[in-house]
């Protein structure tokens, strides 16, 4: 997913093409909307990982009612065992905290199934660097979530790890270049792995961000905030 290429533009013939969460009206099938913000604070030199759909029952909690929905609701990305994911709606958007420095912000993803989901500690370092986790405590297995803060991580530490960059993709296909307090934005749909679709314990799929400044001059911090919507279509429903 090339974020770079798109820019303030606005995608919004491919979420209607494929029933997007703005539709109104879901038939007979029991699906539960997702809706989701998150918003931080990224220092030059950092990176973070952000969850957009993620197996985890226990935070995922108890769907409710919500007036004006003709659905339940969450107000989260963490999802059911069985449950089907087939596309989530990113609205990405990246600000200078210093319009008189350069930034220049990288963006990925990390997608992970049972067999990559639910590896050993090492293997979560050397493979993703500690940016996702997976519960192994009786009752929880699998449950999948992402760091909770920023790590010292950079282009340079990204380039020169292979087995990284296999885990950790699109990197170095997405730039987005701020100065003179630009604000990039983006609106799209994305179609989820075919190994993301089946909710199942390991599945995880989250979004990665990079604040990469390696001029003589420091960048800036970076704001960012992510909206993110999807339908999740309970096993008892399919």
């Amino acid at each position: 997913m090339a974020w770079g290429k798109y820019g303030s533009r606005s995608h919004k013939s491919l979420a209607f093409r494929q029933g997007g969460t703005g539709a109104t009206y879901s038939g007979s099938q029991n699906i539960i909307r997702h809706a989701y913000s998150q918003m931080a604070t990224i220092g030059s030199g950092k990176t973070r990982a952000f969850n957009l759909v993620t197996y985890n029952p226990t935070n995922r909690g108890t769907p409710v009612d919500s007036d004006g929905a003709s659905t339940k609701i969450l107000p989260n990305s963490f999802t059911a065992e069985g449950s089907r994911v087939d596309y989530v709606t990113v609205q990405l958007t990246v600000k200078q905290t210093d319009t008189s420095k350069n930034n220049t912000v990288y963006v990925g993803t990390i997608s992970t199934s049972f067999n990559e989901g639910r590896l050993n500690d090492a293997l979560m370092t050397t493979n993703f660097n500690d940016f996702i986790t997976s519960d192994e405590t009786s009752g929880h297995e699998g449950e999948m979530t992402v760091a909770p803060t920023e790590k010292s991580y950079g282009l340079t530490s990204y380039s020169l790890n292979d087995i990284q960059q296999h885990h950790i993709r699109g990197i170095l296909r997405s730039k987005l270049s701020l100065y003179g307090g630009r604000v990039v934005s983006s609106n799209t749909t994305i179609p989820l792995p075919a190994k993301n679709r089946r909710q199942q314990q390991g599945s995880l799929y989250a979004l990665v961000i990079m604040n990469d400044s390696a001029s003589a001059t420091a960048g800036s911090d970076v704001e960012v905030r992510i909206d993110s919507f999807f339908k999740e279509i309970p096993l008892n429903s399919i």
